[in-house]
């Protein structure tokens, strides 16, 4: 499927208001259509004086205010910038939005709304481009933080929850369960799996993507040795993994398939690798300017770990050597690539 030009997500989301977006009877009466009522009616909406209590300020930065969850990246309107641009990046780069059997999964059926689930949702912006592609779908998108865009089509619901706790739907009441870049958030990714094989329909679809945490090189251009090769950006990834892993995120993202396997509720597991070019260099159609991208968007994404590091006791001088010896890395060692790594699987 190709992408259509992304005009409608140049920054941040419209902040503050009423959340879930569209009105909760309307959406009860949807559900109560095919006998799968997701229980609408319980839910409240979200008013602007409420806002503040989601959100909590450090550094000039916001960051979520839900003691329980170990995200540790910041939720401003800086960070939205990046998750839309991550989000345009990785559907340039799969040109879709989706893998796997989507279209046969969310086919019409006469009697049934089909119904697709989102976890960590984030800025919305995958489920508000998937919502403009099968307008027959309902969408709801779950997150901890109240980021996601105010203004929706009628198919598309978000709302704060969150995914590492039991989810509130009925057994079976999903098509396609899709979980992308989860591992900064699921502690207990085996535990998540069971809640998704439980509110998936059987034959219904689930979706995992993962940006791998570590230096890869594209052997066709440079058969490098991180260690070696790129040895600051090697040490980030070795100092932020290990701060990651005191919060109890251990960088499980290569071992998701196994997971999947083992949960036993699903068939044939699929797993799919896609690299992204880091910089200028690639020789690929496109692959210049997407890697200008992903290069300015990594180093976004190292330089909002600082907080995390002040916080595990690191000094200022560290800190600074770390991400800024990433960084440069980054920026000039051709041949780097990041890894995205897809699994996908249906509910038996």
């Amino acid at each position: 499927m190709a992408i259509p030009p992304n005009n409608h997500r140049n920054g941040a989301n419209d902040g503050p208001g009423s959340w879930p977006s569209h009105p909760s009877n309307n959406s009860s009466q949807e559900d109560s259509e095919d006998g799968l009522s997701d229980a609408s009616s319980v839910l409240t909406q979200l008013e602007n004086d409420e806002f503040p209590r989601h959100f909590t300020e450090r550094e000039g930065r916001l960051f979520h205010a839900h003691g329980s969850s170990p995200y540790p990246m910041p939720v401003d309107g800086r960070e939205q910038v990046r998750l839309n641009a991550l989000h345009d990046i990785l559907s340039q780069r799969l040109n879709s939005y989706y893998e796997g059997p989507v279209r046969d999964v969310l086919a019409r059926e006469p009697g049934r709304n089909r119904r697709v689930l989102d976890l960590c949702t984030g800025t919305g912006a995958w489920v508000m481009d998937m919502a403009g592609v099968f307008t027959n779908v309902r969408f709801s998108g779950i997150d901890i933080v109240p980021i996601a865009p105010r203004t929706t089509p009628r198919n598309v619901h978000f709302e704060i929850a969150d995914a590492t706790q039991t989810l509130r739907w009925r057994d079976g009441t999903m098509d396609f369960v899709h979980a992308r870049n989860v591992s900064l958030a699921i502690a207990d990714y085996p535990r998540m799996l069971s809640e998704v094989a439980r509110v998936l329909r059987r034959g219904g679809l689930f979706f995992s993507g993962e940006i791998l945490r570590q230096v890869t090189f594209d052997p066709s251009c440079f058969p490098g040795e991180p260690a070696l090769d790129a040895p600051r950006a090697e040490n980030f990834y070795r100092v932020i993994n290990r701060t990651l892993g005191f919060r109890g995120l251990s960088n499980y993202a290569d071992r998701i398939a196994d997971y999947v396997q083992a949960n036993g509720q699903f068939g044939t597991v699929y797993r799919q690798d896609y690299t992204i070019p880091i910089g200028e260099w690639s020789a690929f159609p496109n692959g210049q300017h997407l890697g200008e991208r992903y290069l300015d968007n990594l180093a976004t994404f190292a330089r909002s770990f600082a907080p995390m590091l002040r916080d595990a006791g690191h000094p200022e001088s560290f800190i600074e050597e770390i991400i800024d010896g990433f960084v440069d890395d980054i920026g000039s060692v051709h041949g780097m690539v990041g890894v995205y790594r897809t699994v996908w699987a249906r509910r038996r």
